[in-house]
């Protein structure tokens, strides 16, 4: 059972492996078949899902803990910890993941299996477990705010899977929008406990952030902020919770009602975000038991963070409108004339390969002299000035 717990890390090596394995295929243009892909990421999978299933025993059966930390990023008056940390609620969450992904890629598999783009959307699974496993066992608030930026880009990417498709770009934009939200008050958050932590010394840089401390870290920052600053603290972290639930249910801005196997599978793996807002809700618990009578003026505070959000949500909507346009008739325009000077190109490859002597000789005496004007305009522009 030890060699399960000291080797955890292969929860997050095994998913993004298997991303590196399918973008070399891509690399390759695509030697490796999709069932030889499938069958390799479904091993992996079923790797983690023993190991998961392993610290559960560990954790919950026999009632045990473990925690490591590493230095990671050392300043002068802090430093970034990573780790691992595996409890009731770390181990619980992990196993519904292996579960859960196991199961969509076996479902997934079986629908698209056929379509020519099924390795993105393998690659995309394996991301989307990565950051949440990596969320689910790390030791700190720190971490895991850097596995939710993870999980946010697999996200977006699964729900505008389809670039072509306007109503899911439309989608991917609000996923986007509500991502970076709820990332952005919880870097707030983090960044306050960092500050308090280390201007006024009240906790060491190993516990700082640690889930393990959460309850003494709570009573500490509490007792340094004022009340209406806590209330404000605490109405963030919700926030983040809430961003984290609305994330799960971007599938319902799909406007057209023909939903085909391609949204059901993204919405499926999205709805694992709820799992995420659980988990978080657990672990910053803490923070809101001391909350008390003050819990009303926690939820106005973040009612006025919503009305801030839609207000700010009411600028960005034109601002996008105004990169749609740019993106429609300047970067649209670069493209196409890229592509265009592309085939070109090859196509005077192609005749170049096929080419006789004459057509050798020609194309190297024309390739002698642009590289000798290219040598005297670097001369005369660069070398003389």
């Amino acid at each position: 059972m030890e060699f399960f717990v000291e080797n955890i890390n292969l929860l997050l090596f095994l998913p993004a492996a298997m991303c590196f394995v399918i973008g070399f295929n891509g690399l390759v243009s695509n030697k490796i078949e999709k069932s030889t892909l499938f069958f390799i990421s479904m091993l992996f999978s079923f790797i983690c899902l023993v190991f998961s299933a392993a610290v559960f025993k560990y954790s919950v059966v026999n009632n045990l803990s473990i925690a490591s930390n590493f230095p990671w990023i050392t300043l002068d008056n802090l430093n970034f910890y990573i780790g691992t940390y595996l409890d009731k609620i770390s181990v619980s969450f992990l196993l519904v993941v292996e579960i859960v992904n196991i199961v969509l890629q076996i479902f997934s598999y079986l629908k698209l299996r056929e379509h020519y783009n099924y390795p993105k959307m393998l690659f995309l699974q394996n991301l989307f477990t990565f950051g949440l496993t990596g969320c689910f066992i790390s030791p700190n608030l720190f971490q895991t705010y850097l596995f939710c930026e993870v999980t946010g880009i697999a996200g977006y990417l699964l729900i505008n899977f389809d670039f072509s498709n306007r109503e899911e770009s439309k989608a991917g934009i609000k996923s986007y929008i509500f991502n970076r939200a709820g990332d952005i008050a919880l870097l707030f958050c983090v960044l306050t406990i960092l500050y308090y932590a280390v201007v006024y010394n009240q906790l060491n840089n190993a516990s700082a952030l640690s889930y393990a401390n959460m309850a003494n870290l709570s009573i500490s920052i509490s007792s340094l902020l004022s009340g209406p600053l806590y209330i404000f603290f605490c109405a963030a972290l919700m926030f983040v919770i809430v961003m984290k639930f609305m994330q799960a249910f971007i599938y319902i801005t799909f406007e057209n009602s023909d939903k085909n196997v391609f949204s059901k599978t993204i919405f499926f793996q999205n709805s694992l975000f709820v799992l995420m807002g659980i988990y978080l809700f657990l672990r910053v618990g803490p923070f809101f038991s001391i909350l008390d009578e003050n819990w009303i003026w926690a939820l106005a505070a973040l009612l006025l963070i919503f009305l801030l959000f839609g207000l700010a949500n009411r600028f960005f909507i034109p601002f996008c409108r105004m990169f749609g346009w740019i993106e429609k008739y300047i970067v649209e325009t670069v493209l196409n004339l890229a592509e265009l000077s592309v085939r070109a190109l090859s196509y005077v490859c192609c005749k170049f390969q096929a080419g006789n002597f004459q057509s050798y000789l020609i194309y190297s005496i024309v390739g002698l002299v642009l590289i000798f004007l290219f040598v005297l305009i670097f001369y005369e522009v660069f070398i003389k000035i």
